[in-house]
């Protein structure tokens, strides 16, 4: 099966910018350099209008360590979970949404990608959507972030309806395992100042 000049130019433009965090990553650069090179690189691979970074524990739930719109999604504790549970409290006596059981199975006990092609699977997963949908969010992708066969974060993107309809999932898992340990010291810091 043969490849066309453009497949093989995309290809070459994904190994590139998975080459370039890589090296960012291999030089233990500091955190700012790592989070935009991070950044470029789901861009360039996928495309995004929204792109946050959360990190998942038993003890205190979600919390936000990057966002590209922080008056949007803000930094710091999401919400706090009972333990053992990652499911998000609802804002205030809402019900959580109709698929939110079903992504917490997927992308943190799975660790599966969770991809919303369209603006109602907004809706059903994240208490957010109304916010999603007047930022013109319309699809998702949530790709887990994994040790040791357990998520401990995830790399969120977002953008316009269907602009993941094609994505390829194995780009999104590769970039997640590339960032892995940097996530993952970055989180355990966030949480060591928490209790300081």
């Amino acid at each position: 099966m043969s490849t066309s000049p453009q497949q093989s130019s995309r290809a070459e433009q994904h190994l590139t910018s998975l080459a370039q965090l890589a090296a960012k990553l291999h030089a233990n650069s500091n955190d700012a350099d790592l989070w935009r090179a991070l950044d470029r690189t789901l861009d360039e691979v996928f495309g995004h209008a929204l792109f946050t970074v959360l990190a998942f524990t038993k003890q205190s739930g979600a919390t936000r360590l990057y966002s590209t719109n922080t008056n949007l999604h803000p930094l710091g504790t999401r919400n706090k979970s009972p333990p053992g549970n990652h499911e998000r409290v609802p804002i205030g006596n809402a019900p959580p949404p109709a698929d939110r059981a079903a992504w917490v199975q997927q992308v943190l006990v799975d660790g599966q990608i969770w991809r919303g092609q369209v603006r109602e699977d907004l809706k059903a997963a994240f208490e957010d959507w109304e916010q999603l949908w007047e930022a013109d969010l319309g699809s998702v992708m949530n790709i887990p972030i994994r040790l040791s066969g357990s998520t401990i974060g995830s790399l969120n993107i977002l953008d316009e309806e269907h602009r993941y309809d094609a994505a390829e999932f194995e780009l999104g898992i590769l970039v997640a395992q590339l960032v892995a340990a940097f996530v993952n010291r970055v989180a355990n810091e966030a949480a060591k100042k928490k209790t300081m």
